[in-house]
């Protein structure tokens, strides 16, 4: 079963070069077994906060980023420039299909219910 990660980060002042100085924080974290997505970005309207989007294939990947070193390294990073809040969660997800088929368009049945 694959886990979602997901939420936002607000930060004590400009969140982009704080984030800006974590790729190296970032890539590591891509680098771990399970790490399908590691995704940080500002939002464009609210220069403060960062959002948060991490995919792992499984409880166990995700078990084990919470204990490795680029986790424990972002988390300092991100105390260091001041943490003014945050809400973080992590969703489990049991089917995942593509929102658009081929053709571009919203695709006709998602998990079995029409879209259009």
């Amino acid at each position: 079963m694959q886990v979602i990660v997901a939420g936002w980060i607000k930060m004590a002042g400009d969140a982009a070069p704080t984030l800006q100085s974590a790729t190296g924080h970032i890539d590591a974290a891509l680098a771990e077994k399970g790490c399908l997505a590691y995704e940080w970005a500002v939002y464009p309207d609210k220069p403060d906060t960062i959002l948060v989007f991490e995919r792992w294939d499984s409880v166990d990947t995700l078990i084990a980023h919470l204990n490795a070193e680029p986790y424990f390294a972002m988390g300092g990073h991100l105390e260091a420039a001041g943490i003014a809040g945050a809400d973080v969660l992590c969703h489990s997800v049991t089917g995942s299909q593509n929102i658009y088929g081929n053709d571009g368009l919203i695709a006709e049945e998602i998990f079995g219910q029409r879209t259009r």
